[in-house]
């Protein structure tokens, strides 16, 4: 056998894998309605959320990377469709010149806190099955993050 493992469930990277997999469809049927993919809610709703933790002074397009652990490319290009869809607004740096500002506008306000409510709601109902022990996957998973 060219595995350690017997089975394939004895796997965590495959089980995760799997995991994901189901996870990711069940958000993309949930973001379907708002015309989102999901690093495009992810960015979003990320945006928004640290605007309004950062008393909405503007956020740059690393600070958005970093927060959503996005590589910056990939960031760029999806800010790219926000913008065109009319939801992020990106401006100059007002003392850096190599960065942009990131806000949300009206409407991907709106969009993004109506998707919130759709994501969180499949979440919800997807990790129901945990029951009590969603905090301690939370805690694992947050370990795993700061690697």
């Amino acid at each position: 056998m060219s595995s350690e493992f017997n089975n394939a469930e004895e796997s965590p990277g495959f089980m995760l894998w799997q995991v994901t997999n189901l996870w990711q469809k069940a958000i993309r049927n949930a973001l379907d309605p708002f015309e989102l993919t999901h690093p495009q809610f992810v960015l979003l709703f990320s945006c928004k959320w640290l605007n309004e933790k950062n008393d909405d002074t503007g956020i740059t397009q690393v600070q958005l990377a970093q927060h959503a652990q996005m590589d910056v490319n990939v960031t760029s290009q999806v800010l790219r469709t926000l913008e065109k869809k009319g939801y992020i607004e990106r401006r100059p740096h007002p003392t850096d010149s190599r960065a942009n500002i990131i806000s949300v506008t009206k409407t991907g306000d709106e969009i993004a806190s109506q998707a919130v409510q759709a994501v969180e709601r499949e979440d919800r109902a997807f990790f129901s099955g945990l029951g009590n022990e969603t905090g301690q996957l939370n805690q694992l998973l947050r370990q795993l993050v700061k690697r």
